[in-house]
């Protein structure tokens, strides 16, 4: 998963794309919300992006 306009941390690594597992997998993100506006955070696997795995992060200030 890609969230543009950020760099979130996983653990101890810091990213902006991160590989979740598969069959309902997770990961935790930690970002500071300094960048306000609206995101896209997408899978980058083309398959997944058209049907339907992407979301606009938004928030304001």
């Amino acid at each position: 998963m890609h969230l543009y306009g950020h760099f979130f941390q996983v653990g101890d690594a810091i990213k902006d794309t991160v590989i979740v597992p598969g069959h309902r997998g997770q990961v935790t993100i930690n970002f500071h919300a300094d960048n306000p506006g609206r995101w896209l955070f997408h899978c980058h696997n083309l398959y997944h992006l058209d049907a339907g795995m992407a979301r606009v992060v938004r928030y304001v200030e």
